[in-house]
């Protein structure tokens, strides 16, 4: 019980760090971008056309034509219809198709896929597929994939991730490394686990289980139904 009442624990507490931790510093900053060209309006039709766009810092909007990208940042909206994929972006990256880029803070959103290479903090969502590296807020889609993640991760089919603190929730499937708070899904599937999974089937070395039939190597029993938990 003092498990379950950790892991309900770590769920709000998973969300408070994901709202009030402070976000990664803009990798620009550094003195190797400093030659980079400072624009507060810029248009792209390609990755790469125009060429003004592959390095640049833009205070303000960045519009795809239908697609643009760049290796420096956007402080403020990059929108295209079929592609924004500017490497670092502090404020909204939308799209019609695709979303990418490798660090970010703020908001992203496609009726396609969005993808995070190395770390985001805030809101990804997308209806079909988000990706992302290490991940801070919440992130909503049909699937989603992340690496070590603090927040919420609601899906309408399963969520991955390397790590989890705070909540996965899915219609179909969960699969997590360790995790610390709550796992809801018809199957939930995890290392260890310090908080609780919930859902018909579920299966972890460790934890507090609810469900239909719970698989734990270290529990109480190697397989239970209704109930299990680590001792």
């Amino acid at each position: 019980m003092k498990k379950a009442l950790f892991g309900f624990a770590a769920i709000l507490a998973g969300l408070a760090v994901a709202a009030l931790e402070i976000p990664p510093a803009n990798p620009l900053d550094s003195a190797s971008y400093s030659d980079y060209r400072i624009s507060y309006f810029q248009v792209g039709i390609f990755p790469g056309l125009p060429a003004s766009q592959n390095q640049s810092w833009v205070y303000g909007i960045k519009s795809g034509w239908p697609m643009c990208s760049g290796q420096g940042a956007v402080s403020g909206l990059e929108a295209s219809w079929t592609g924004s994929l500017t490497e670092h972006i502090y404020g909204i990256q939308a799209s019609w198709l695709y979303c990418q880029n490798s660090t970010f803070v703020g908001l992203q959103a496609t009726l396609g896929i969005d993808v995070n290479k190395d770390s985001f903090y805030g809101l990804q969502a997308a209806p079909v597929f988000c990706y992302a590296g290490d991940f801070r807020g919440v992130q909503a889609s049909a699937i989603n994939v992340s690496g070590n993640y603090i927040g919420w991760q609601p899906a309408a089919i399963m969520n991955v991730s390397k790590m989890f603190k705070g909540w996965q929730l899915s219609v179909i499937l969960n699969i997590a490394g360790d995790g610390e708070g709550l796992q809801s899904s018809l199957i939930n599937c995890a290392d260890k686990v310090e908080g609780a999974q919930l859902g018909l089937l579920n299966v972890a070395d460790r934890g507090f289980q609810f469900g239909l039939l719970n698989f734990m190597s270290e529990g109480f029993l190697p397989v239970c139904p209704l109930i299990n938990f680590s001792i």
